[in-house]
């Protein structure tokens, strides 16, 4: 019996592309541990802490939220550009693209920490595919697209994703702003629309 009941958990949730500790936690450990791991963790932000990491750092409010890579000031932090104040590592250089597209991944598959050993709620984000910010993001976009508001004003942006009837964009200066559809042009919304895959 005990053989069979095993079975049934291993197959119950979809196997994960990438989970934090094995994909992620090698990038922390190479890029962040001289600040952000054991007793020297700045800013409760200890990478090397898997429970912490799950019980305190990935959620819907916190700096990794399932599903959301966009809304994760954790990635974007990395993103900024590297003379900004809020840029991580702080101490080092930007992470190389591949290694940042790995975390956004692990992010949009619901950030889960150990997926031999997923927690229920893990289990359950994955069971259900995700989306408890019912927010419809795509995969991020890096290059800058010129945006109309809806009184002919032009700016450059990054597209991050939508959010209801809003599109995320992100500045040159690593400010996001989501702004609502009613101040961008048709032109820009449908922009949005079609980078969102919709």
């Amino acid at each position: 019996m005990k053989p069979l009941f095993i079975f049934i958990v291993l197959f119950s949730v979809p196997a994960l592309a990438v989970d934090y500790k094995k994909d992620v936690l090698p990038i922390m450990k190479q890029h962040c541990f001289d600040c952000h791991a054991g007793g020297k963790a700045k800013g409760n932000l200890d990478l090397e802490n898997l429970d912490e990491m799950r019980d305190y750092q990935v959620g819907k409010f916190n700096i990794i939220r399932p599903g959301n890579p966009e809304e994760s000031s954790f990635l974007e932090k990395m993103h900024l550009p590297e003379s900004d104040r809020d840029f991580m590592p702080r101490k080092g250089s930007k992470l190389p693209d591949r290694e940042l597209e790995t975390i956004a991944k692990w992010i949009k598959e619901g950030a889960v920490i150990d997926a031999a050993n997923p927690a229920e709620k893990e289990q359950e984000w994955v069971k259900n595919g995700g989306s408890e910010t019912g927010a419809a993001m795509a995969v991020p976009n890096r290059e800058f697209h010129q945006w109309t508001s809806s009184d002919g004003k032009m700016i450059e942006a990054r597209f991050l994703g939508l959010q209801g009837e809003a599109a995320k964009l992100l500045m040159k200066n690593g400010k996001s702003y989501t702004v609502l559809f009613s101040r961008l042009s048709a032109e820009s919304v449908a922009q949005a629309k079609k980078m969102a895959g919709q």
